[in-house]
């Protein structure tokens, strides 16, 4: 059996009101107009058209946990003390990615270049949410199979580039969760392509140890 599940067509709608808040909108306080509203509210669906949330997991084996890395059954080691601590209780861990696809990166830069700027931004909000919320969607549904073994993923998650673990490790998981099944890329500085995606680390812990 494969150890990487990829999920081709995920049935992912990010949060509106967080669309909104990453916008700078603030409930109660930003005032649109009638039509202000429905060009907000036209881009936001037109954004969700565009994306093709698509996604990843694998569920790793910890082979040594020290205060400062972890080394997976494979031999790879990610360091961090803010990742070994997240760890501290995790036997295993999973590795995950999310992304909403090329079509709608390449519209933002279309519209933020030649077309209609704030269209772009609006449509940017969208997919940065979108991939967010796709690996949201991951967790739950891990978490609904793993509750079947009286264990659950981490609160937190972690990805590269964040605290002290550096970017370069997403070249790690990109290998490890063979990401180009997804039609994903890294560049030479382990930024992925499209941009609108991500890779995140939670780790595996019994519930009896969490309580």
């Amino acid at each position: 059996m494969d150890k990487v599940k990829y999920f081709i067509n995920m049935p992912v709608r990010a949060s509106i009101e967080m669309i909104k808040m990453r916008l700078g909108y603030k409930k109660g306080t930003t005032v649109l107009d009638n039509i202000q509203r429905e060009e907000l509210e036209k881009g936001i669906e037109k954004g969700f058209a565009l994306c093709q949330p698509r996604g990843a997991f694998g569920r790793f084996i910890i082979k040594e946990h020290q205060t400062d890395f972890i080394m997976l059954e494979n031999g790879q080691v990610l360091k961090s003390n803010s990742l070994a601590r997240l760890l501290e209780n995790s036997d295993e861990v999973v590795l995950m990615a999310s992304t909403v696809g090329k079509q709608i990166v390449d519209r933002i830069v279309y519209e933020i270049n030649e077309g209609d700027a704030s269209l772009g931004v609006i449509l940017d909000s969208v997919a940065s949410q979108t991939a967010d919320a796709g690996l949201t969607w991951i967790v739950r549904y891990i978490n609904q199979h793993l509750y079947r073994e009286g264990k659950r993923l981490t609160k937190h998650r972690y990805s590269p580039g964040y605290g002290d673990l550096p970017l370069e490790n997403q070249k790690i998981l990109f290998d490890l969760l063979k990401l180009e099944k997804l039609q994903l890329a890294l560049t030479e500085s382990y930024m992925l392509v499209p941009e609108k995606s991500v890779i995140a680390i939670a780790g595996i812990e019994r519930i009896d140890k969490c309580e």
